[in-house]
């Protein structure tokens, strides 16, 4: 396979960027997953459109912590783990 100028292999781009678009469906799903549940209670319930604006609001809350922790501190965690196993060596 090709190397770009810089060294680097396009395949780690491809999977890098294919990693970070699962990331974003997975939020996006979240929010549309429970709006769907809040508007199907709503319905239930005829609390229209209170649950229905919770159900976003708690599934864009579910979603950014997904995205947080794949992004931010798993990592964290990672990088941790891989100190801890060096400094044993």
């Amino acid at each position: 396979m090709a190397r770009d100028p810089k060294g680097q292999d396009p395949q780690n781009a491809f999977r890098a960027s294919a990693q970070y678009m699962g990331y974003g469906l997975t939020w996006a799903l979240s929010v549309l997953l429970f709006l769907a549940v809040g508007a199907w209670l709503d319905s239930k319930l005829g609390t229209s459109p209170f649950l229905l604006v919770l159900g976003a609001f708690v599934g864009a809350a579910a979603g950014f912590y997904s995205l947080y922790y794949h992004i931010v501190i798993e990592p964290r965690h990672r990088e941790d783990d891989q100190n801890r196993e060096d400094d044993q060596k």
